[in-house]
């Protein structure tokens, strides 16, 4: 394990904490389906000129890209039943369920690709999803109103799901394909089926007034956020440290809710803070 592995998940995490809290707040104006849509209509043409221009590939081997198309099928997935969350749901309660897919990372890396784990990785590890889940608890003055809570926390459940096969499946495409070459590739197959539900829901349309700051925010943080777990990937030594460190970013949403909405922090809340801090030096020490 490195320091590279937490780097890197850290990054991600800010990233898509961040673009999550900006698409909770969208997806409660104009549904899941339209805030998905600015995510991948924007996103795309942003990793694929990263990709030109930082990477220069002409040829990509064939049985990894299959995989890396299957693997965006799950990531477009997933992503449907995650902004789906966000409009149902409560944010404080579905974020910290689906951010929990590290927990399926980490398993699959253990028992598919044999990966070991230290005595400190693994305290780490378990302080870190457990202070997630602390932090994550609900308090008074939540984000947002729940629309079905029910269907908030099943949509939350299968975002799980998708983002734990997804992220784990990635470990086997990024190096064979460069990594900011793979997050386009997996935005630019995500394209096609969300602008598909989007026209048959009426949201294939630009960014209404108001929401295009908020619509660019979620699209570049969002993948840029990719970028850096493939970065991760591509350089890090853990599977399951990356993976981990990367879920924190149901942390960093409450964090903006706490900034920029004054929402106080319970005492569990700062139980979780504290799990999350240790979490994170335990794993640094045993770099």
């Amino acid at each position: 394990m490195s320091l590279r592995d937490i780097g890197f998940g850290l990054a991600t995490a800010f990233g898509y904490g961040t673009a999550d809290f900006v698409a909770k707040r969208t997806a409660d104006r104009v549904g899941f389906v339209e805030t998905l849509w600015y995510l991948e209509a924007l996103g795309t043409p942003i990793l694929i000129v990263l990709a030109l221009l930082l990477e220069h590939v002409a040829v990509l081997p064939l049985g990894p890209l299959l995989l890396l198309v299957g693997l965006s099928g799950f990531s477009v997935v997933a992503s449907f039943f995650l902004y789906r969350a966000f409009e149902f749901g409560t944010l404080s309660v579905v974020s910290p369920i689906a951010s929990g897919y590290p927990a399926l990372i980490v398993i699959l890396a253990v028992v598919v690709l044999h990966e070991e784990i230290t005595a400190a990785d693994a305290i780490g590890i378990v302080l870190t999803l457990l202070g997630v889940v602390l932090i994550s608890r609900v308090t008074t003055g939540a984000v947002s109103k729940a629309k079905d809570h029910r269907v908030g926390i099943v949509s939350a459940v299968a975002a799980f799901v998708g983002y734990g096969v997804f992220y784990f499946g990635l470990k086997l495409v990024v190096g064979p394909i460069p990594p900011v070459t793979a997050a386009a590739l997996v935005r630019l197959v995500s394209l096609a089926p969300v602008a598909l539900v989007a026209a048959q829901r009426g949201a294939l349309r630009f960014p209404r007034k108001g929401l295009a700051g908020a619509a660019i925010t979620i699209a570049t943080l969002d993948s840029l956020a990719l970028v850096a777990y493939n970065l991760g990937l591509a350089t890090g030594h853990s599977l399951a440290v990356l993976g981990t460190v990367s879920g924190l970013f149901s942390a960093v949403t409450v964090a903006w809710a706490v900034v920029l909405l004054k929402e106080r922090l319970s005492p569990v809340q700062w139980v979780g803070a504290a799990a999350i801090f240790a979490g994170i030096v335990t794993l640094a020490l045993g770099a």
